[in-house]
């Protein structure tokens, strides 16, 4: 039986165990995204099973939810687990797996099936089982991934708050013993209200499985990325508990501009500051004593398969040399096509589907979440590359090219296209109108859901994808237009049967966030209100015969499998993984300016075939522009500047591995901003351990977050007329913040704290009491008191 000591997990002698894992993910839990299904309304496990008993009775969807459920994971599985080296699973549960749906209270006749097979199965192997309430009745967060989309009832609902505590009862009674069983975790990701509520639900599912088992360790998970509101365990009474987050860097809009190697190093190696990270969460944890499971992460996904490799086993290596458990997200992923491509969520995924007719359907993807701030061509498109269309038969047939474009809520799409090309490989004819922009002409605009802006004659240089010749297409939320939107351009095109085509052009994500662009060849026009989507290869679970369904979830248990050759390598081999071996950061950068012109000095960094590269940005804390690279000397002159503009420089070295963090900034003379004014948050003149990203508020832009208590902002501003003035705020804060405290000169002037807003990118603005200033130069400075707030811009005015 594991217990915890202090922040190790140990066995019941006290010698230490290193879990390192991953999640049973879409098996007891279906999550469609991980099987490539879904349409027609059936998105979810819930909505799976309602159509299946509509459609065939209870008894026939009991029967086929089993058939999925014994295809899904069967003994090759966990003879692959053993082979990457794992020693423990995250078992991902619906409470209905064990609680019979149509009798509260009352177990199912096959309760313990699965979990008892888990069990035995990992036993066999020498791994640990830990057991994950995924799905609560009613759900426990407005996600979708937990058996039953947007939910989230299980707060306000006291009948399914006691249902849930019986479960537990039954669990802790069933398994109280069992030594293979590492801990429970009694809700994951319970994110549906405030840290308090969490917390008190958290603390009575402890209270309850303790009232039987008092021997397995029990997770208190974290409120989005915070522990803080159970306070030190031990002095709460609790024993033999361990704290759980979910740290997916880099996804889901944080750091869009970053590249994937920047954004797992820095919070692998503690960023340039030696503190961010896991350092942060290291020194944490060492003040509660109280261990940590990692309990989901990505590192590999969208890294390509010798990075995500060795990453991938940098994460698992650093994470046990905190002491901490780890059990990644997610073991297996389907997907219609087949294979890893550029490295996939799942660690193996089904062989590439040779049967597939690629001429019709989606023919060629990016996303933020397959790639960070893309820039390609079609061929390279990093979530599905656009081949060469071969149509069947012999007759002319139309068809739609649709370009589809869409963001989550919240999220700010910042897409743009062009050199879109469609041609006969034969004849060479163009068919498409007006692939090159410039003009509206050709396209048809479709309202998915919510609208979309299109420029079809942008000219900012900047957004223009690589590749681009002239004015191009640029995609962007509408100001004013809130949550989920998705929409297209299309316009209809006749292909010869027979005939092979050619699909290319270029696209670019500019920093989007939670953001997509697709583009299909389609036979039936689309219609407003309707998606887009690749049905191609999809079972459509409302029309479907019930033999196919059949031949589907069967299929799960039997195709072959694409194994991530990357993980397989990386995870169990002795060799050195030197993916960060990069070289010390350069020191002593100097600058001299003289007028327009600016020369740059510092010291050489030791190693063999060092060279640097130099940046430049007129942001302070940004790294900027790259304007010169693999340099061999140590100087670099930079001319043409603006004297009216502050340029800030940093300088890297790179050897054969990869490039070194930057050097700290030297910059030409800061320049005050003349109030009143507007000033976005990004533009600070100094600021310590906050990180900006995409904002997803009127205008766009960058926002500043990632506070913690005693990170700043800072501003410089000048002001020319005596007189009182008013700083507005523009804040957004997911959970409610208490906020930070306005200094000027050092002086405090005003202290905001923050209610919650209704999401990180939902913003509202407030404002400061009256502040009297004489003319002068003044350094405002934004310290922050707690932390998860976002600031957009502050504004400056005369009262």
């Amino acid at each position: 039986m594991l217990k915890t000591d202090g922040t190790k997990w140990v066995k019941a002698s006290g010698r230490q165990v290193h879990l390192k894992g991953t999640n049973l993910g879409n098996w007891l839990v279906q999550e469609f995204w991980m099987m490539g299904q879904g349409g027609n309304g059936v998105h979810d496990q819930c909505t799976l099973e309602a159509e299946l008993t509509e459609r065939f009775g209870y008894d026939e969807k009991e029967r086929l939810i089993k058939l999925f459920r014994d295809n899904w994971i069967k003994e090759r599985d966990w003879d692959q687990l053993k082979a990457f080296g794992f020693n423990v699973v995250r078992l991902p549960i619906l409470w209905s797996v064990i609680e019979d749906e149509k009798n509260p209270k009352t177990l199912r006749d096959d309760a313990w099936h699965y979990i008892d097979w888990t069990i035995a199965e990992a036993k066999k192997r020498g791994i640990y089982v830990i057991l994950d309430l995924h799905g609560a009745l009613g759900g426990q967060t407005p996600n979708d991934h937990t058996g039953c989309s947007g939910q989230n009832q299980y707060w306000t609902n006291s009948e399914y708050q006691d249902r849930t505590k019986w479960l537990w009862e039954q669990i802790a009674t069933r398994y109280k013993d069992e030594p293979v069983v590492a801990a429970y975790d009694p809700l994951n990701e319970p994110w549906g209200s405030t840290p308090e509520d969490m917390a008190e639900r958290v603390l009575e599912l402890y209270d309850t499985i303790r009232a039987i088992d008092d021997k397995h360790i029990i997770m208190l998970h974290s409120h989005y990325g915070s522990i803080d509101v159970y306070g030190d365990p031990a002095e709460q009474g609790m024993t033999n508990v361990a704290f759980q987050l979910h740290p997916y860097p880099g996804l889901f809009g944080d750091r869009p501009n970053d590249s994937h190697y920047d954004i797992h190093r820095d919070w692998l190696r503690c960023g340039q500051d030696g503190k961010g990270g896991v350092c942060f969460w290291d020194t944490k944890l060492d003040e509660l004593q109280t261990p940590m499971l990692m309990g989901e992460f990505q590192p590999w996904q969208g890294a390509g398969l010798e990075l995500g490799g060795k990453i991938g086993r940098a994460t698992y290596d650093t994470f046990a040399g905190y002491d901490w458990a780890s059990t990644s997200w997610s073991y297996k992923l389907v997907t219609i096509a087949g294979g890893q491509g550029n490295g996939l969520w799942g660690m193996v995924t089904n062989e590439v589907n040779t049967s597939l007719d690629t001429g019709v359907g989606m023919i060629t993807k990016a996303s933020t979440w397959d790639c960070n701030n893309w820039d390609s061509s079609f061929a390279d498109a990093c979530a599905k590359k656009a081949t060469t269309i071969t149509t069947g038969g012999t007759e002319d047939k139309t068809y739609y090219l649709v370009i589809k474009t869409g963001a989550n809520g919240g999220a700010s799409p910042d897409v743009t296209f062009d050199s879109i090309s469609l041609k006969n490989t034969a004849t060479n004819e163009e068919l498409l109108a007006n692939g090159t922009f410039g003009a509206t002409g050709g396209w048809s605009e479709l309202s998915i859901s919510g609208s979309l802006h299109y420029n079809y004659a942008s000219t900012d240089a900047s957004k223009a994808p690589t590749g681009s010749d002239g004015a191009f297409l640029h995609i962007t939320r509408p100001s004013g237009v809130e949550g989920e939107i998705n929409g297209a351009l299309y316009q209809q095109i006749t292909l010869k049967g027979g005939q092979t085509y050619s699909f290319s052009g270029v696209f670019k994500g500019n920093g989007s966030t939670n953001t997509w662009a697709e583009i299909y060849l389609i036979e039936d026009e689309p219609v407003a209100g309707k998606d887009v989507v690749d049905n191609a290869g999809k079972v459509d679970f409302t029309t479907a015969p019930i033999e196919d369904i059949e031949a589907l979830f069967t299929s799960y248990g039997e195709v072959g499998y694409d194994v991530h050759e990357g993980l397989a390598h990386w995870l169990v081999t002795d060799e050195h993984n030197d993916v960060f071996d990069y070289p010390n950061r350069p020191t002593g950068l100097t600058i001299s300016v003289n007028g327009s012109n600016a020369s740059l000095s510092w010291a050489a960094t030791p190693g063999t075939g060092i060279t640097y590269n130099v940046y430049r940005s007129t942001s302070a804390g940004s790294k900027g522009t790259l304007i010169a690279e693999d340099l061999t000397v140590t100087t670099f002159a930079d001319s043409n500047l603006s004297e009216e503009v502050t340029y800030y420089y940093s300088v890297t070295a790179r050897n054969s591995i990869a490039e070194s963090y930057t050097s700290d900034a030297v910059n030409t003379p800061v320049l005050y901003t003349p109030v009143p004014a507007k000033i976005e948050a990004e533009n600070y003149t100094a600021q310590s351990g906050t990180q900006t990203e995409n904002a997803g508020d009127t205008g766009g832009g960058q926002n500043v977050g990632h506070f913690e208590a005693g990170d700043f902002v800072e501003y410089k501003i000048k002001v020319a007329t005596a007189g009182n003035y008013i700083i507005e705020y523009r804040l957004a804060s997911q959970t409610g913040s208490t906020g930070f405290n306005t200094l000027i000169d050092g002086a405090i002037v005003d202290t905001q704290t923050l209610a919650a807003t209704g999401g990180w990118q939902t913003y509202v603005t407030q404002s400061s009491p009256a502040i009297a200033l004489q003319p002068g130069n003044y350094t405002i400075r934004l310290r922050s008191i707690g932390k998860e707030w976002n600031l957009n811009w502050i504004n400056i005015k005369a009262q």
